[in-house]
């Protein structure tokens, strides 16, 4: 695997393609070489040198978080203390007691993540972020949870032993906790260099097994109704200027038919094709 081609085509094809996407999960077993992408030694490196500051870190156990000046402390920058920068010493006693180590947005500053995301933007119509999860030898950060976004996993190093909940019932469009964890419809077990795909919304947890665990996250977010009727707005704001900027000339019943009319017809007239890339522009800005 180089950067320049972080997922070949044809592993994106049967992960993501038409037979799988919102559809079911899949597994891709030793699909990639992880020695490419992030390590366990840059991870600890970067926490002895505290270069990870808050949020770009957190810590998570069985869905706890710890109180964030337990793990961090404050350095002087340019002569002011500044919070939030890790403590190495403090993270490696609670993750020596079961918790997750959590990497936001790892896309910002590691290089082949971010053209594992910029690639997967290129291929789907989505916003991608990534996460990046150290956890210690059984224990699990998250309990029992889905996200308002399709999944891929890869896994780096060690094993993790993934429980999904894909009944009609448990699966749902935004995020929660309310999992029934006694009914777990799949159960199986990530090693190094395999892919997992899950769709939106469906509930999962996992747990390290046989030593610490380090895989590598992309959220995968297409534009929710939320999303577009935003997109549709500032369409509506920028081609407007009279009725926006000069409102105030207007009564109060007038200006609300000529707002209901103007909406009406830009929905109308907006391609959606246009429609749906304004909202991912906004979207993907907003990830950075």
């Amino acid at each position: 695997m180089t950067a320049a081609t972080p997922l070949p085509a044809a592993l994106t094809g049967r992960l993501l393609g038409d037979t799988s996407w919102g559809i079911t999960h899949r597994v891709e077993k030793q699909a990639l070489d992880p020695t490419a992408l992030l390590t366990s030694d840059t991870v600890r490196r970067m926490l002895d040198a505290s270069l990870l500051k808050w949020p770009y870190f957190t810590l998570l156990k069985h869905g706890e978080v710890p109180t964030v000046s337990s793990y961090t402390t404050k350095r002087d920058v340019i002569g002011h203390k500044a919070a939030g920068f890790a403590d190495p010493r403090a993270v490696a006693r609670h993750m020596a007691d079961g918790a997750s180590l959590k990497l936001n947005q790892i896309g910002d500053w590691h290089r082949p993540t971010r053209a594992i995301a910029r690639q997967l933007e290129e291929l789907l119509p989505v916003a991608v972020n990534s996460y990046v999860f150290y956890t210690p030898q059984e224990s699990r950060g998250m309990l029992p949870h889905r996200d308002a976004a399709h999944v891929l996993v890869i896994q780096l190093e060690g094993r993790k032993e993934w429980h999904l909940y894909a009944e009609p019932d448990q699966v749902g469009a935004s995020a929660g906790l309310d999992v029934d964890a006694a009914r777990p419809t799949h159960v199986f077990t990530l090693e190094p260099g395999d892919v997992l795909y899950l769709p939106h919304g469906w509930p999962h947890d996992a747990v390290a097994r046989g030593g610490d665990s380090l895989h590598l996250t992309f959220t995968l977010t297409e534009p929710t109704p939320e999303d577009l009727v935003d997109a549709l707005l500032r369409r509506f704001l920028d081609d407007e200027h009279n009725l926006v900027h000069h409102f105030h000339t207007r009564p109060l019943p007038a200006r609300t038919a000529e707002v209901r009319s103007a909406l009406t017809e830009r929905a109308r007239t907006l391609d959606g094709d246009h429609w749906a890339r304004t909202a991912l522009e906004t979207m993907r800005e907003a990830i950075g």
